[in-house]
């Protein structure tokens, strides 16, 4: 299952991939609004083309539920899911202590064919939290796989490429 944002209401609408096919359209109706909407075989063809860079996964808590975001090349910001919004990974959420721009997570390729990633916060008033010590202004942070991030109430967890749940 794919998710995909709906172009009236900004909410997550899943669809099946497996049932497009080459030179086809598959039609969606948003659940919130009611916006019927296409995508075609090439916008998913073209998400599929993005190099696998990791993942997060924010935990199910009282202000939202379990969600999973791929991680691209560059900077990923992260923020509370508001529509007009301009962040990578919008996470949906009740959460009044996350902001709308709360942190950046970097993706960088190495020199061995791996990825270097690093934290940083975008002065929530919150904070960002690293295993539950606060990053200062200027910090960048380096993480590893498995690294537990907090901003405001909220928990996520990195999934780099080279580590993955089992390993928990």
């Amino acid at each position: 299952m794919k998710h995909v944002l709906c172009p009236r209401c900004d909410s997550y609408v899943a669809f099946d991939e497996t049932r497009c096919e080459r030179g086809s359209s598959l039609f969606l109706v948003c659940s919130h609004c009611g916006k019927s909407f296409s995508l075609s075989y090439d916008d998913i063809s073209r998400q599929e083309e993005i190099e696998d860079c990791g993942r997060i996964v924010v935990l199910e808590n009282n202000c939202c539920h379990r969600q999973e975001f791929p991680l691209i090349l560059g900077d990923n910001v992260i923020g509370r899911r508001n529509k007009g919004t301009d962040v990578d990974i919008a996470i949906e959420s009740s959460d009044a202590d996350m902001e709308r721009r709360h942190c950046i997570l970097n993706v960088k390729a190495d020199k061995s064919g791996g990825f270097i990633y690093t934290l940083s916060d975008c002065s929530a008033r919150s904070g960002t939290y690293l295993r539950q010590e606060r990053l200062g202004r200027r910090d960048k942070i380096r993480l590893d796989g498995g690294s537990i991030i907090t901003i405001g109430g909220t928990t996520f967890i990195l999934y780099t490429t080279d580590y993955t749940e089992d390993e928990d």
